[in-house]
């Protein structure tokens, strides 16, 4: 479907208010952002995906996780069906100071609560390693 510019503000919501329940630490909010069957893929960093609201909360609670994330430069485009799909970018605090610098490449489903992830891939792009 081709998002409208109501489409792309709530879904430009829905990618900022991860960042602030990560942030935040309310993993019991991710049902705001994400679909109940989301799949984050953070593969880049080791690991397998991960699929569904527990198991990403548990996921983001264990150690070594990013301390601050920012989501910049959305854009919205079009998707199969009743769906959107959304590139960002993002930047993450790490633990010692450094910054990592991420694509975000999500796929987002209109639900009865409004947009959600519904898949987030992430690409790092700076450092290229850790």
């Amino acid at each position: 479907m081709k998002p409208t510019n109501e489409d792309t503000v709530e879904i430009s919501r829905a990618l900022a208010l991860w960042a602030h329940i990560m942030d935040d630490h309310e993993l019991d909010r991710l049902g705001e952002c994400l679909t109940e069957d989301a799949v984050w893929d953070g593969s880049v960093f080791g690991g397998d995906p991960v699929v569904g609201l527990d198991a990403i909360a548990a996921f983001m609670n264990a150690p070594g996780h990013a301390k601050a994330h920012h989501t910049t430069n959305i854009v919205v485009s079009e998707g199969p069906g009743d769906e959107a799909r959304a590139r960002s970018k993002g930047l993450s605090l790490l633990e010692g100071g450094t910054v990592a610098s991420v694509v975000y490449a999500d796929d987002l489903r209109r639900t009865d609560d409004g947009w959600r992830i519904s898949r987030r891939v992430i690409h790092l792009t700076w450092p290229h390693r850790f």
